[in-house]
């Protein structure tokens, strides 16, 4: 396998803080990597720097061999859209609107003809086991049902790198048993890269590698 995601000597502080030391890792193309660390470490703020939603220090992150850009640039934007898939414990759904048209937003940037997306999408949430969802409004579903419409929408989405911030921190047990099986079972299946905050080791084992981030004094 090939190096698909490299981060060298990443710092990060707020005012006198410093959250992130020195961190440096590299993924493979198709891993499922676990993040893990006590409270605080900046498993999170991480998280958040590698999607491009929040700035960093100094240090280098490079994508499939590519230098990633200023964050409130263009090519960023186009990095969101395109190539960065996201899925938060919050889910990050419209509640009132149809699941179909939650997952449409993750086709909006391709060329895709509309009987081509509804084809994507119906056949993503049979794969999920919620394929009578389709018309249901976000509100109706129950919370396991909730993240699985998120991982449907970000395995459909462009973009092979999928990053994760606690994705069942929200579910009870038993559900996040059968929502962590539906994700890394996707990831290997769609030939994806997951990076994943979590505090339960026994998810974080389940993942093909894990990182750990120490507290940085």
């Amino acid at each position: 396998m090939k190096t698909f995601l490299q981060v060298d000597a990443l710092n990060k502080s707020f005012g006198s803080n410093t959250v992130l030391h020195n961190i440096s890792f590299e993924i493979e193309s198709g891993e499922s990597v676990a993040l893990v660390g006590p409270s605080g470490c900046g498993k999170s703020t991480l998280l958040n720097i590698i999607g491009l939603l929040e700035t960093l220090d100094s240090g280098t992150i490079n994508l499939e061999g590519r230098a990633y850009p200023s964050i409130n640039s263009k090519k960023a934007t186009l990095m969101r859209r395109t190539e960065i898939n996201y899925l938060f414990q919050s889910f990050a759904l419209i509640n009132d609107w149809k699941v179909s048209k939650n997952l449409l937003l993750a086709l909006q940037y391709t060329k895709l003809s509309k009987q081509e997306q509804e084809r994507l999408i119906r056949t993503a949430l049979e794969n999920y086991g919620i394929g009578e969802k389709f018309d249901a409004v976000v509100n109706e579903l129950s919370g396991g049902e909730k993240q699985r419409v998120a991982i449907a929408r970000a395995m459909i989405k462009p973009g092979n790198l999928i990053l994760a911030d606690e994705p069942t921190g929200s579910l009870d047990k038993a559900m996040a048993t059968i929502v962590i099986d539906s994700l890394l079972d996707s990831v290997h299946a769609n030939h994806k890269t997951l990076l994943m905050v979590t505090h339960d080791m026994g998810i974080a084992q389940r993942c093909d590698r894990i990182i750990e981030l120490p507290k940085h004094q």
